[in-house]
């Protein structure tokens, strides 16, 4: 059955794809975006997905679509002002007119919401280190689980890879290849768990179609499993993109606190999301797929 879904960030990565496959499965889908002439954005159109222009702190911008929808996807995170900015998209969803049968709200944080734990792989009833500068994800995955009118789901992805790339750090290491420079920064024996944009894209989906009785309240894990070493990924990509020379291997900076917040092993188990929503990987990990995904990376720049 198609349903109205409102997914925001739909010019970002996650979103991007999650909105071209929500389409290519029939459901009637629109996307929010802060600007509308960006050239990518023309196959989302050409998919039928309606472009909402407007900015996730401003309700007003797209409320009227948000109220029209079955299920909302929050697919981005407003680097400026995280905290202010859910809680103010929360409290637009708070107020929408209560509906007899519950709208679902699908919201997405990832695997580096942890911090360094004391567990190998974890599951989704780790809970993350308190001191961790992104555990505040956690406090607001709370708060949107406990939005009254809303079923609301956690889908926490691994770090993402395939397609364009966008702004992924996969594509940060074909820039940096394609540059002539390798500069490691951090713990090297750090790995992460990954996941193409496609099988996420592919979660989603299954997310909205589900039962609600299956999902509403769950938090679900997404990767593959191979969960290499970073210091593994990255000798790929570099290798795909044709450099071959050394790593240059250095301690973090203090002005880069972004690599700050992954330099720990960050590896999850998708268990769950195998048992409830049936969802399997279909794309080799990261490393067996750098040479493809930098084609396709290269493709999409040019």
């Amino acid at each position: 059955m198609s349903v109205r879904v409102f997914i925001t960030g739909a010019s970002a990565y996650a979103g991007y794809y999650c909105a071209l496959r929500l389409a290519e499965a029939g459901h009637q889908v629109a996307g929010l975006v802060r600007s509308s002439d960006q050239p990518r954005l023309n196959l989302l159109r050409t998919h039928e997905v309606t472009l909402i222009r407007g900015d996730l702190s401003q309700p007003d911008s797209y409320r009227a679509e948000l109220e029209a929808s079955d299920v909302v996807i929050h697919a981005m995170l407003d680097r400026r002002k995280p905290l202010d900015v859910d809680r103010a998209f929360f409290a637009a969803l708070q107020a929408l007119p209560a509906r007899a049968s519950k709208r679902r709200f699908i919201y997405t944080t990832g695997c580096s919401i942890f911090g360094k734990v004391p567990v190998a792989v974890m599951d989704e009833s780790v809970e993350p280190n308190p001191s961790h500068p992104l555990a505040f994800r956690r406090m607001l995955e709370k708060e949107a689980l406990a939005l009254a009118n809303f079923g609301t789901v956690v889908l926490r992805p691994g770090f993402m890879f395939g397609n364009d790339g966008f702004n992924s750090i996969a594509s940060d290491w074909f820039e940096m290849a394609e540059k002539g420079e390798a500069i490691y920064r951090g713990d090297r024996e750090k790995g992460w768990s990954w996941i193409h944009i496609d099988d996420l894209a592919e979660a989603y989906r299954l997310v909205v179609e589900a039962k609600d009785s299956g999902v509403a309240g769950e938090v679900f894990h997404l990767a593959d499993d191979h969960r290499p070493r970073c210091a593994e990924v990255m000798r790929a990509c570099l290798d795909a993109a044709g450099h071959k020379g050394d790593i240059r291997f250095e301690p973090l900076t203090k002005e880069d606190f972004v690599a700050a917040w992954f330099d720990q092993n960050e590896f999850i188990t998708s268990a769950k999301a195998h048992d409830r929503l049936g969802w399997r990987v279909r794309h080799a990990g990261i490393v067996e797929s750098a040479a493809v995904a930098y084609r396709a990376w290269k493709a999409a720049r040019a």
